[in-house]
């Protein structure tokens, strides 16, 4: 199965950003929480999907611009495109309908490429080509370009709280590092629709997951358990306005 081959953009495409200024018109802007240092470029940034329009928010509100992993089959031809939409994403993942399927994945087919690209999408494969996208996210972390990633396991639904991460974002990690001899920060990140707020974790390194013993999978169980840990301090209003400025302007004793 072909897909699109393309070279990544190293900056922000001048004509995507024509498109993204005209859908903030509709799309209300959203306020980023961060709880570490600076948001770095050359970071793994784990994000919640937040069904299919957590990426394109990511790419108009986060400001650290990133290359995104996405589904390969998103980049091949038109019928796989399409095909994709509707028995993936519409009808397993959301428990759609097959007429409402079928129908919004027919036009949609036609547009998700220029999306795709537009997003600097890598593909991604679960299959021996993965080692090909794993060594297109270390060049690119080299060159200083920030990766985001949407590991959670989506196979049954899309949920507030992920129920579980895939771990190929670690052999970016443990790619990089053997190669670097150095760690490549990753952060998690979670966007909440409803409250348009965006919670950025605190770096972890993997040299530090070796130490405790962590493989693969434990890498990718505790970086699940710190995104839903931002969600369920999000819920709290630990963030909100309110909040934030009743804490700023208390007292001190």
């Amino acid at each position: 199965m072909k897909t699109i081959e393309y070279s990544l953009p190293k900056r922000r495409q001048r004509v995507f950003a024509c498109v993204k200024s005209f859908l903030r018109i509709f799309i209300r802007k959203v306020r980023i929480v961060n709880l570490g240092e600076k948001l770095q470029d050359k970071c793994v940034y784990l994000c919640n999907h937040a069904n299919k329009i957590g990426p394109l928010i990511y790419e108009m509100f986060f400001p650290v611009y990133s290359v995104k992993w996405g589904a390969f089959q998103m980049l091949g031809k038109y019928s796989e495109r399409r095909a994709y939409l509707r028995e993936v994403l519409y009808i397993r993942k959301n428990g759609r309908s097959k007429a409402y399927a079928g129908f919004k994945s027919f036009y949609e087919a036609y547009f998700s490429k220029f999306f795709y690209k537009g997003l600097k999408v890598l593909p991604t494969f679960t299959d021996m080509r993965l080692a090909k996208t794993i060594k297109k996210s270390v060049g690119l972390l080299k060159e200083n370009i920030a990766l985001m990633i949407f590991p959670e396991d989506s196979d049954k639904g899309y949920f507030d709280e992920p129920t579980g991460f895939f771990s190929g974002f670690t052999l970016v990690l443990e790619n990089y590092f053997k190669k670097n001899g150095a760690d490549v920060p990753v952060r998690c990140v979670y966007y909440h629709k409803k409250k348009r707020l965006m919670a950025v974790s605190e770096s972890y390194y993997y040299r530090d997951f070796v130490k405790l013993g962590f493989d693969r999978y434990a890498v990718a169980e505790f970086m699940k358990d710190k995104t839903n840990e931002l969600y369920r301090r999000i819920e709290s209003g630990e963030f909100d306005r309110k909040r934030q400025k009743r804490i700023k302007t208390r007292p001190r004793v």
